[in-house]
């Protein structure tokens, strides 16, 4: 009795030491998700579905909450070894579809292992940075080795292929680096050096196919009933929606089936269009929100490993905002890679709510 007392009282007590507008951004984003779920497919199983994984990611979220994050430094090895035996039995063993080979089939469910392994490659960058560059990051052969044990999982994602977690494993390693005050300087340096041989790459390295891809990507109308499809019925679809949208429910290039994926990768262009440019606007505020109090919190801690883990899971968070809202209005190739808390899947779902226990346990724990 006095057991079950004493666990009540620790769950009061962590859940009130939880980031509560972390919580209200979160249900938010997820209660519009499963509105435009229903409005991208019109299936009242997929609303359910989508509730489901709410769900079960709030329990995963409150589970994870409640353990003390420092104790992942004793795990870390084991979280390491666990993501690559997914990433490999993806490789051996898992369902291809549209030419990537990514998911793990479990009975009607399919496993998405790379949106997990993101997750565990922030925490495996933090503890390795803590634990080997405690005098900082300071040129590029620290930098080169602060990143050296993720080498393994990042490869194992980008022979998937998924360019699209590659890119923002990669893209959360630099923003990690550069507010923990890195040297940035030989970033900058090979980032110049990469924009100056773009050009002379196009023009004299790719192959005819490669080019055409580049210009099917910068002008997508070339193709319009091949792989310049998606990304113009998007761009349609988001500017029909105008300055206040359709209306709930309205919205034409989803109900007729124009706009492929749109329960998915293009859920953004179904807000879009029915909610216009004031709704997705106050949606993206939403994703500011959210990252705004990410860094908040890792401004007020005194724990490098847990300021790291914050860092890192910001820059997941925000990349996934670029690549998937710049993939629906054509600024960025169409890679699949899903709206966190919007777009259906549960994978994605499960991983994002992941994303959040850890950092409401680091705000909970941090001063224990």
């Amino acid at each position: 009795m006095f057991q079950s007392q004493r666990i009540i009282e620790n769950l009061k007590n962590n859940i009130f030491r939880m980031d509560k507008m972390i919580l209200l951004i979160v249900y938010a984003l997820v209660t519009i998700s499963t509105v435009f779920v229903y409005s991208a497919t019109r299936q009242n199983g997929m609303v359910v579905k989508n509730i489901l994984w709410i769900a079960i990611g709030t329990i995963l979220m409150f589970i994870i909450a409640s353990f003390d994050y420092k104790n992942i430094k004793l795990y870390i090895w084991h979280i390491y070894g666990v993501g690559v035996m997914l990433l490999l039995l993806v490789r051996f063993a898992g369902k291809k579809t549209l030419g990537a080979q990514r998911w793990i089939a479990l009975g009607p469910f399919q496993l998405q292992p790379s949106e997990f392994v993101k997750v565990a490659i922030i925490l495996v960058i933090a503890y390795w940075i803590v634990d080997k560059y405690k005098n900082g990051i300071n040129n590029l052969k620290d930098i080169i080795g602060s990143i050296l044990p993720a080498i393994p999982l990042i490869l194992l994602i980008l022979i998937q292929p998924d360019l699209g977690t590659t890119l923002i494993a990669i893209s959360a390693f630099l923003f990690m680096i550069f507010l923990y005050d890195a040297n940035m300087k030989p970033i900058w340096i090979i980032g110049i050096v990469v924009m100056l041989s773009v050009y002379p790459v196009y023009r004299f390295v790719l192959s005819d196919y490669q080019r055409d891809r580049v210009e099917t990507f910068l002008h997508p109308e070339k193709d319009k009933k091949g792989s310049g499809w998606h990304v113009i019925q998007s761009k349609i679809s988001v500017g029909a929606g105008g300055v206040l949208g359709k209306g709930v429910l309205q919205g034409s290039q989803s109900r007729l089936e124009f706009l492929p994926e749109a329960q998915t990768d293009f859920i953004f262009s179904v807000l879009s269009e029915e909610l216009g440019f004031v709704g997705s606007t106050l949606v993206l505020l939403l994703y500011l929100g959210l990252i705004y109090e990410i860094i908040r919190i890792s401004r007020i801690i005194q724990d490098d490993f847990g300021r790291l883990i914050l860092y890192g899971m910001a820059g997941v968070i925000f990349m996934h905002v670029i690549v998937n809202v710049g993939m629906t209005i054509g600024l960025v190739p169409v890679t699949g890679k899903p709206l966190l808390f919007m777009s259906y899947g549960g994978s994605s779902f499960l991983a994002s709510f992941i994303i959040i226990g850890i950092v409401e346990s680091i705000k909970i724990h941090n001063n224990k």
